[in-house]
């Protein structure tokens, strides 16, 4: 059964709608476990999702707007652009690399810019612009977040690689039912 092209962006639109509510539940209502001064979540699971079979756009759009919307249903302090900004970029660069095959270097490749990128350079600017004092703050929030984000880049590894790596047989069946229905 062939769809048309308008059913087809119609499921994908749906379906983003569909994982920024899955984020806002993963990041926003499931408990998240605090290593140091970062907290593992699991909302990155829907953004990778829609990363692997979706696309660029989507990736974006669910890490943004999950970001946005999360912030403004169940914040926990002020909202910033800033980390918005850095969810979009964590989205793009899951897409760059999981989108159609991806390898396990490629997923080995993509977790560890996402860390350099997002979460240590990115987020610890905006955590010492907002709490720290300033830019000079950098080197200190830096350092303290170090351990948080190794533990995480742990973890986020091992699920992405499981789900998501071209070998993965979760990844096969997801793709096989999703075919069915694009």
């Amino acid at each position: 059964m062939s769809k048309s092209k308008k059913q087809q962006q119609l499921f994908k639109i749906i379906l983003t709608a569909v994982l920024i509510g899955m984020n806002l539940v993963l990041e926003r209502i499931v408990p998240s476990y605090k290593i140091w001064s970062q907290d593992i979540s699991f909302g990155f699971i829907a953004v990778a999702f829609a990363a692997a079979f979706l696309g660029l756009p989507y990736a974006a759009a669910v890490a943004g707007v999950g970001d946005l919307l999360g912030s403004l249903l169940f914040p926990f302090g002020t909202y910033f652009p800033g980390f918005t900004l850095t969810n979009c970029v964590y989205g793009i660069i899951l897409a760059i690399f999981l989108y159609k095959k991806a390898s396990w270097f490629k997923v080995i490749l993509c977790v560890i810019l996402n860390k350099l990128v997002c979460s240590l350079f990115l987020n610890t600017l905006w955590i010492s612009i907002l709490y720290r004092g300033g830019i000079d703050a950098f080197p200190l929030v830096f350092t303290g977040r170090l351990v948080g984000t190794g533990i995480s880049a742990a973890v986020e590894l091992i699920i992405l690689m499981i789900v998501f790596s071209r070998e993965s047989h979760i990844r096969k069946l997801l793709e096989k039912n999703l075919k069915k229905i694009i």
